[in-house]
């Protein structure tokens, strides 16, 4: 038997929210009866990579990082037995020292952990003190507890996963009109808001009487309304007590006869078929039809570029927070089982139903670790819609071309320096001596050195006409992969084109939400919650993962540089500001200004 969440589970919820470029979404409510805390419901399930492992009492330490370029998430010291804090506030600031107008080094994030001193320090502007963390900065206690035990720990937005390919699980929806609700709805409310769950009703069978009720025209209705007791007539412009105001009449008594037996109206009415001293049809005393909301009209697909963010929030209320666009994102937090259907809380603290969406995997395709000898640059990746291309050997005297060997796309191919021209076809020569056509791969061709550069100091560079990024230490390239980056357009409304320059990795968060307005006909709203592993370096451009396509090496964003998930998450700890363990965010400060990257074509 299915029993309703007790209020104390509802009240004692603690939700999730992201920083960053997110829209804020508001707090709901956290079902009682949990099926799961991994999100398995939804079409297709989910693949064993993606599926959250339970997150047990405190967080286990992380392996150990390997001594070579590969970046490694940061651990929490082995076998801590001491003092844990956990927030339980949306977010929670870290800052160099015990106030909050000291500077704000990073935060956690609803949920986040972390090893800290077993008594706070100060209790300036902060009731419950602040404690120092074990790793450096200070930490509010209002917004957290050190005890494991308390509801909100239990209830709170689970870490995320840093073992897997992405953090969360991700589900894509499938429909406009989808709906985020606050609280668990009921099934009434479900009905309400969701009017494509009920099934329409057959229409009772017609029946002689009721077929000669239907085939009486309207104006019968409205004469029988506007045919009142005898009486002497009012005069124009005042009302008989207990009666409703008079009009002249249009026509003469005989010229409208009522039929004998003919159903009288109700009074309402006649007051609706009377309006400015003459007789009105029913149809025009009508309130005007409410306006079809967006989702619903038979346009909507050719229209969808005119939806803006705010108007998913037009008909928002105490149950129902936000509807969705087809093709929005959202991170689940765990999965549950209400009034005989599924739902994921998401890790924004809202509720969505799960057969609305599907669930989308994260792409398996990384970069390659320079090893300077096997492994070097110039290094290319076949791409494109095919998945493989053909490699040639070319007859240095005749020029004609044989087959030698395929590679697959996104493979990488280990370049010799060299090119020629055939007809008008550009080929590129390989290491082991074989050719293959330069329009079918892309190639590392990194700027020179930055000016200032610093012996081992870490950089980034992105070539915006090669789609690739190489990654050095010093002078010494240790990391090559592909990119997606700005689309570019003539049309300026669809001109998303990622501007060249040298910048420095601001600020770090592991996941944050990211969305914006269409601009025009095939540049649609879009919305991502928890974008994973996002390096933000000018404005609102950023280093981030992209899981939603996997055309890596071709011009995709909205002028973000997108990376594979497993190249973003390399990246995002490789590259400062440092993030300590537990940490959802950081920024860049004086003492650590952030990796220099470098954007070109």
């Amino acid at each position: 038997m299915l029993r309703r969440p007790s209020l104390f589970l509802v009240a004692c919820a603690a939700l999730g929210a992201t920083l960053g470029c997110d829209r804020q979404a508001p707090p709901g409510a956290q079902p009682a009866r949990v099926t799961s805390v991994s999100a398995q419901p939804g079409k297709p399930e989910l693949p064993p990579e993606l599926t959250p492992q339970a997150s047990a009492s405190a967080p286990a330490p992380a392996p150990a990082p390997t001594p070579t370029a590969v970046s490694e998430p940061p651990a929490f010291p082995p076998d801590y037995q001491g003092t844990w804090f956990a927030t339980t506030s949306l977010s929670a600031g870290v800052y160099a020292e015990p106030r909050f107008e000291a500077t704000k080094l990073g935060y956690l994030r609803n949920g986040g952990r972390v090893p800290v001193e077993s008594e706070p320090v100060s209790k300036k502007n902060c009731t419950r003190g602040w404690y120092k963390l074990l790793s450096g900065g200070y930490i509010c206690g209002n917004l957290g507890t050190t005890n494991m035990n308390h509801p909100e720990v239990k209830f709170a937005t689970k870490p995320p996963n840093l073992e897997e390919v992405l953090p969360y699980a991700y589900a894509r929806n499938s429909k406009n009109g989808t709906p985020l609700y606050r609280s668990v709805p009921s099934r009434e409310q479900m009905e309400r808001y969701e009017p494509y769950l009920v099934k329409p009703k057959d229409p009772p069978p017609a029946t002689s009487a009721s077929a000669s009720k239907a085939s009486k025209p309207a104006s019968d209705a409205v004469s029988a309304a506007s045919k009142v007791a005898p009486g002497p007539a009012p005069t124009p412009g005042t009302a008989t007590p207990g009666t409703a105001p008079a009009a002249a009449p249009a026509t003469t008594p005989a010229a409208s006869p009522v039929a004998a037996g003919a159903d009288a109206a109700p009074a309402a009415a006649v007051g609706a078929a009377i309006a400015d001293g003459g007789l009105i049809t029913p149809a025009a005393a009508q309130d005007p039809a409410p306006e079809t909301p967006w989702w619903q009209r038979e346009d909507a697909k050719e229209r969808l570029h005119e939806v803006k963010l705010e108007q998913l929030e037009q008909d928002s209320d105490d149950v129902l927070a936000k509807r969705m666009v087809t093709g929005f994102y959202v991170a689940v937090d765990r999965t549950f089982s209400w009034s005989g259907r599924s739902f994921y809380k998401t890790t924004k603290g809202l509720l969505a139903p799960s057969d609305r969406f599907w669930q989308t995997a994260g792409p398996k395709f990384k970069g390659v670790v320079l090893d300077g000898t096997e492994l070097k640059l110039p290094l290319a990746w076949a791409v494109g819609g095919r998945k493989s291309v053909g490699t040639y050997n070319i007859d240095p005297a005749t020029k004609k071309l044989s087959n030698a060997k395929t590679y697959a796309r996104f493979e990488p191919i280990a370049l010799a320096d060299e090119t020629q021209e055939i007809g008008k076809t550009t080929y590129q020569k390989l290491a082991d001596g074989s050719w293959i056509k330069q329009s079918q791969v892309r190639i590392t061709r990194p700027s020179a050195l930055p000016e200032g550069l610093q012996p081992g100091e870490r950089w980034i560079d992105v070539n915006l006409k090669t789609q690739t990024l190489v990654a050095f230490i010093g002078d010494k390239p240790v990391f090559a992969t592909l990119v997606s980056t700005g689309r570019e357009s003539k049309d300026k409304e669809k001109d998303h084109r990622t501007p060249p320059g040298e910048f420095r990795i601001r600020e770090k968060h592991i996941t944050t939400t990211m969305d914006g307005d269409g601009t025009a006909a095939g540049d649609l709203p879009y919305s991502i919650e928890d974008v994973p592993y996002v390096m933000y370096y000018h404005r609102s451009y950023a280093l981030h993962g992209a899981f939603w396509h996997s055309n890596y090496g071709m011009q995709m964003s909205h002028g973000c540089v997108n990376l594979s998930p497993l190249d973003a998450k390399f990246l995002f700890y490789f590259v400062t500001p440092v993030i300590p363990a537990g940490f959802h965010g950081s920024w860049s400060n004086e003492q650590d200004p952030g990796t220099r990257i470098v954007i070109h074509e």
